[in-house]
């Protein structure tokens, strides 16, 4: 009947001895970075005149797809311009919406048709990796290329 009593207050006196919380005492070497720590501050909507170099070059959906000519995939981003598969387009407004995320308008043409388009593009931290968003949602993808 007394050891519950006792192991109540073997805890309160433990807690009491704590040094408070890790928050209060940890150095700020210690805490986890907070969100964006290491990555150069960026303006929300920030216009840009061409696509950031680190989101240009070839990109597919496995690195074994790469310049086989056979992915309908197959992404090559430029400066000013992106060629999916069957369609090609001019990059008429660039904007960087976060650190790693550019949304671009996009005058396509494609298998006869000509269209306008927005389209995000989201480059993961490594560079090795690009997510296309359409204004529907739908994402694709895609690894970049050696």
């Amino acid at each position: 009947m007394h050891r519950p009593l006792a192991f109540t207050a073997a805890m309160l006196l433990l807690a009491g001895c704590s040094g408070g919380s890790d928050e209060q005492s940890a150095t700020p070497d210690d805490r986890a970075p907070e969100a964006g720590a290491g990555e150069a501050a960026v303006a929300d909507n920030e216009t840009l005149e061409a696509m950031p170099h680190a989101f240009q070059g070839s990109w597919d959906f496995t690195e074994e797809d790469c310049g086989t000519g056979l992915s309908d995939m197959q992404l090559t981003v430029s400066a000013n311009s992106v060629e999916f598969y069957e369609s090609a387009a001019e990059l008429t407004a660039i904007t960087r919406t976060a650190p790693r995320t550019i949304t671009a308008e996009h005058s396509f043409s494609g298998e006869g048709e000509q269209w306008e388009e927005t389209l995000a593009y989201e480059i993961d931290e490594d560079g090795d990796r690009l997510t296309v968003t359409t204004p529907e949602g739908s994402m694709s993808i895609r690894m970049r290329c050696p």
